[in-house]
């Protein structure tokens, strides 16, 4: 049976005016719109809905940080509703892990388009084009679900059915659902797999019938990596950040425009908003290599990458991996300097953007194994041991601070997610031959 058409935008993470983690010295330039971007990337999103002309927008958590208490991002939210309203654009704001409901003031005289969703919302919401419902939403894993809605989805979208069209049938599943079980520390031990089986699905809303919870669209607010799963039939998604905000989310950002045609088929497409992009750049560095044959390099590889429309700033992250002349010397902050300002010189008329650097030397253990001082091989077997035996180190020094208060293991449990182990583990190899590597005769005298 076909859909009845409709478009919307689906967003995440947007976190207004929360500032980026790990940025080092940068230019007066650089430093505003990093302070500016995810603001000016909600401000991309406002446009986008109107040009797009879509009937709703959905923004499924994490809109804000509650904690950061931001006037700024406050007034972008009215600012930005209101210009939505003006254009008969739905709003439909489920809260997240850091924008509670509480959060959001609901005693403030918001726009008549936007509608909050609870945790605990039982009901089906109907969403109106001139009064004819063109999609239904409604929050998943809600208490007594199944005894809340007699009727099955998808036997409730044909009581909608003219023209032997139906709505599409939209399924929440917010991040913060008090049923979701804590482990010792206060982390949710539920996990969301790739494959949506029964087994998955909360005892609340399991039943005998197969077909009582099918959606054609599973909205998730998970991490600040997009996902898609395929759910046969339908789609579960989560379109990850619109904005990165730190070298760990530099995988592609954005927001997800959804076309629902009158085919029985569903559209996606990813529209890029951001206004700064976070790139982890990889360079293998042979011993003979030259400076010149690098900025080349170097160079090459920043012009394969396409820029997004909004794109002002890239946050260059350079990992070199090799040995050689070149490559020690770039151990030094003073070469590092040189060399960004040298490249920065050569692409400036050639890179619409501007552009900040930093710098990531690993060794090629392969080149230097044989050579390694024996502290410096033993400290090397130890950190190779404990990666191959520990899947989660970080998480799990995290459960052995039982002295820590609950509030301080909840920060630390944010903070890692946003840490890469692979390149704590790299720095820790480094930091090693650099302070183990001595000679023979040191060792003795250590």
């Amino acid at each position: 049976m076909p859909f009845v058409p409709t478009r919307f935008i689906h967003a995440s993470n947007l976190r207004l005016d929360h500032q980026a983690q790990g940025v080092g010295a940068v230019s007066i330039e650089s430093q505003t719109i990093l302070e500016d971007c995810t603001l000016e990337t909600f401000s991309h999103l406002i446009d986008a809905c109107r040009e797009q002309e879509i009937d709703f927008l959905l923004l499924s958590g994490n809109s804000f940080i509650a904690d950061d208490f931001s006037i700024r991002a406050r007034i972008a939210l009215i600012e930005g509703f209101q210009k939505l309203a003006a254009d008969q654009i739905q709003v439909f704001i489920v809260p997240g892990q850091h924008d509670p409901l509480s959060a959001w003031d609901l005693q403030y005289n918001w726009p008549a388009n936007i509608t909050f969703l609870s945790p605990q919302d039982r009901d089906v919401i109907d969403i109106l084009r001139e009064d004819k419902t063109i999609a239904t939403l409604q929050i998943l894993g809600s208490a007594n679900h199944k005894f809340s809605q007699p009727l099955k989805l998808n036997q409730r979208n044909q009581l909608f059915n003219k023209q032997e069209e139906r709505a599409l049938s939209i399924g929440l599943i917010v991040a913060n659902l008090p049923i979701e079980p804590r482990d010792a520390v206060g982390n949710s031990t539920q996990a969301i797999p790739l494959s949506l089986s029964d087994e998955f699905l909360p005892e609340e809303w399991r039943s005998e019938e197969s077909n009582e919870v099918t959606v054609d669209y599973l909205a998730l607010c998970k991490g600040t990596q997009r996902h898609t799963f395929e759910m046969h039939p339908g789609v579960a998604h989560h379109p990850g950040t619109a904005q990165g905000l730190n070298f760990g989310e530099y995988e592609q950002n954005g927001v997800t425009l959804v076309t629902v045609g009158t085919e029985a088929q569903l559209e996606q497409r990813t529209l890029r908003l951001a206004s700064v992009r976070w790139l982890v750049l990889k360079l293998n560095l042979q011993p003979e290599i030259n400076r010149s044959q690098l900025i080349q390099l170097m160079q090459e590889s920043l012009q394969s990458q396409n820029r997004g429309s909004y794109e002002k700033l890239w946050m260059i992250r350079w990992q070199f991996q090799g040995s050689g002349e070149l490559f020690d010397s770039l151990r030094s902050f003073k070469h590092q300097s040189s060399l960004s300002n040298e490249l920065a010189l050569v692409v400036k008329d050639r890179l619409p953007v501007c552009i900040e650097q930093s710098f990531y030397l690993q060794t090629d253990n392969r080149e230097h194994r044989g050579t390694q001082s024996t502290l410096s091989q033993l400290f090397q077997a130890q950190l190779d041991t404990f990666k191959s035996e520990t899947e989660l180190p970080l998480k799990q020094l995290l459960t052995q601070a039982t002295h820590l208060d609950q509030n301080w293991l909840q920060r630390l449990d944010s903070l890692t997610e946003q840490l890469d182990d692979q390149q704590i583990f790299n720095a820790a190899t480094h930091n090693g031959q650099t302070w183990l590597d001595v000679s023979l005769d040191e060792e003795v005298q250590v």
